[in-house]
């Protein structure tokens, strides 16, 4: 499973969902959502979807931090955690900016791509 969190829904962004998504398309077994926190409201994810027809699911959290058992650092603007069958952490990046974790895109479906061996 790969859990996306973000403060912002940009073409950035979009780039690095694509990247997951293309993982997802030849694992069914991977389960791939990406939650909006800290201001991401659901007309921002209406209008990147409307732009770029993602097929992973986007959803806005009711903790404008994220759920608290996350602990998520406030100033990543993206956070994205990877997780083997079991439900086991296999990697985890934060990213300053949704540019630095569209640029980091190929690593991050690759350790999607891991953790379902």
């Amino acid at each position: 499973m790969v859990v996306i969190f973000t403060q912002k829904a940009d073409d950035n962004l979009a780039g690095l969902v694509k990247a997951v998504d293309e993982v997802q398309k030849n694992n069914e077994k991977l389960g791939t959502f990406v939650v909006g926190v800290s201001g991401v409201a659901e007309a921002d994810f209406e209008k990147l979807q409307a732009t770029h027809k993602l097929t992973t699911p986007l959803t806005v959290a009711e903790d404008k931090d994220g759920p608290p058992e996350y602990t998520l650092n406030k100033d990543a603007a993206v956070t994205v955690i990877v997780y083997k069958k079991g439900g086991a952490v296999h990697k985890n990046f934060a990213f300053k900016d949704t540019k630095s974790a569209a640029e980091k895109s190929k690593e991050i479906a690759g350790a999607a791509a891991e953790a379902l061996k």
